[in-house]
């Protein structure tokens, strides 16, 4: 999972206050799930090695057999048969093992095969129950985003009237301030939004057109110091 994504999880959750019994119990079997399949892994990690070992073992065993089928030979020539029968019974004894050992191979390779086809088939689950897990996640945020509140409706649209109802009572309240200031001010008010005169106080619509002109003077300002830099000197 990408690290924004569950912190942004994480968030929604912790917002949404203790995941219910359904949540934590799928999160213990996926975690469950995941030991189980990294010790399959591992202990198919160790097989593979161990074969290869024994591989490697079956090779110098060859090598030797090899090595002293060449003396014996060698020997007989010599007339030596104490140490032929000597060599024979070394070589016997090593083509034994090496025998035992390609047989235990083609066992141990049939097993292997084995469980690696399982070991890819759990790799193959894991990772759809963790795309199923991500978006029950998601959905149980979701859920708790738009659960039901004590007043029977679900908690964004009592937000959006809560929202409504201080933006009215705002709104009552600037309008009662108007109506309870002095007719004087209210009347100066009024003719400096008609264009007569200049009003009583300062207003934020003013401020900002005087911070557009200044803004706009400054650009004008650098844009002309641009053109004179970038103006070739005639000679």
């Amino acid at each position: 999972m990408h690290p924004f994504l569950a912190r942004l999880l994480d968030m929604m959750e912790s917002l949404q206050g203790r995941p219910s019994s359904a949540t934590a119990g799928l999160e213990r079997a996926f975690a469950a799930a995941h030991r189980a399949h990294n010790l399959a892994r591992r202990a198919l990690a160790i097989a593979l090695a161990e074969e290869a070992r024994e591989a490697e073992r079956r090779t110098t065993l060859v090598a030797k057999v090899g090595d002293l089928e060449t003396r014996a030979i060698e020997v007989i020539r010599a007339g030596r048969d104490d140490l032929a029968l000597e060599i024979a019974q070394a070589i016997a004894a090593m083509s034994t093992d090496i025998n035992a050992s390609e047989q235990a191979a083609g066992r141990f390779a049939a097993e292997v095969a084995l469980g690696r086809r399982e070991v890819d088939a759990q790799r193959r689950r894991l990772s759809d129950l963790d795309r199923g897990r991500r978006l029950a996640r998601i959905g149980t945020a979701l859920n708790g985003a738009v659960a039901g509140s004590d007043s029977g409706v679900d908690s964004l649209t009592e937000a959006e009237a809560a929202l409504a109802q201080v933006v009215a009572e705002n709104h009552n309240s600037r309008f009662v301030r108007e109506e309870m200031a002095p007719p004087a001010e209210r009347l100066i008010e009024r003719l400096s939004d008609a264009g007569f005169g200049e009003p009583s106080q300062i207003r934020a619509a003013d401020v900002l057109a005087r911070l557009r002109g200044r803004a706009g003077l400054q650009q004008a300002g650098l844009q002309q110091a641009q053109l004179i830099e970038s103006t070739p000197n005639l000679p």
